[in-house]
């Protein structure tokens, strides 16, 4: 009787209806694929199953998990913990044959969070009053903020070339009047405006525009007040 023999037979024998758990003296959750659910051989993914039977070994350096996957598959896993470490090998019993399953990191499975830094300025142009039945027209200019402490909307360097624009202009029922998006060109630069249509309310308009590239992000809020219809003038 071979070493797979002798596996498949010891893989065979832990299953059962009931799950037998039989706890280590370490937090279970800090071996991953526990915490994740998942198992991973090189070319698939696969999800454990709640039945499952935890045995250790050796005062808890030892903890093996078995079990078997939701698609149906036995597999069986070792733990080694030392020095605060774990080290995880196993194997998956597929369509009569073992696979050794990939306890690796992998990059798409573990998202960093990269705090963005606060580090361009947003200028801005724009209409500040307007009447119904016209534009309001913004016109923005994104800088890195070292090189523009001034904040000159007017200066001829330190642009950010290819920043990633979003413009959303909300009503005072919170509802949005109109949104725009886009990247700044060669300049840094980037326009757009919208229109008033006509017998629109007399009201204040919020306007949020976000800024970001690769490593930055920034935010400005201003407001643009519609002055509503034209008053007319009417003689005495």
């Amino acid at each position: 009787m071979n070493f797979y023999t002798i596996l498949a037979v010891i893989i065979i024998s832990s299953f059962g209806t009931t799950a037998n758990f039989v706890y280590a003296e370490v937090d279970l959750s800090d071996i991953e694929f526990l915490e994740t659910g998942i198992l991973d051989t090189t070319k698939k993914q696969f999800h454990i199953s709640n039945e499952m039977t935890i045995r250790e070994f050796f005062n808890g350096n030892i903890i093996r998990v078995s079990g078997q996957t939701i698609e149906g598959f036995p597999y069986i896993t070792y733990s080694k913990i030392l020095d605060n470490k774990i080290n995880t090998h196993g194997m998956l019993f597929i369509n009569g044959q073992f696979v050794n399953l990939s306890f690796e990191e992998k990059q798409n499975q573990k998202e960093i969070d990269i705090e963005k830094k606060d580090d361009i300025v947003i200028l801005v142009q724009y209409t500040q009053r307007v009447y119904s039945e016209n534009f309001a027209k913004l016109e923005i200019k994104i800088f890195d903020s070292q090189q523009n402490k001034l904040n000159n909307f007017y200066q001829n360097y330190g642009y950010v070339l290819n920043a990633d624009i979003e413009i959303i202009v909300m009503d005072e029922d919170n509802q949005e009047f109109y949104s725009s998006s886009g990247v700044t060109n060669n300049k840094g630069y980037y326009e757009t405006e919208f229109w008033l249509p006509e017998n629109s309310k007399r009201e204040i308009l919020t306007v949020t525009i976000n800024a970001n590239n690769e490593n930055s992000e920034s935010s400005k809020i201003l407001q643009i007040f519609n002055l509503g219809r034209v008053p007319s003038n009417s003689g005495p």
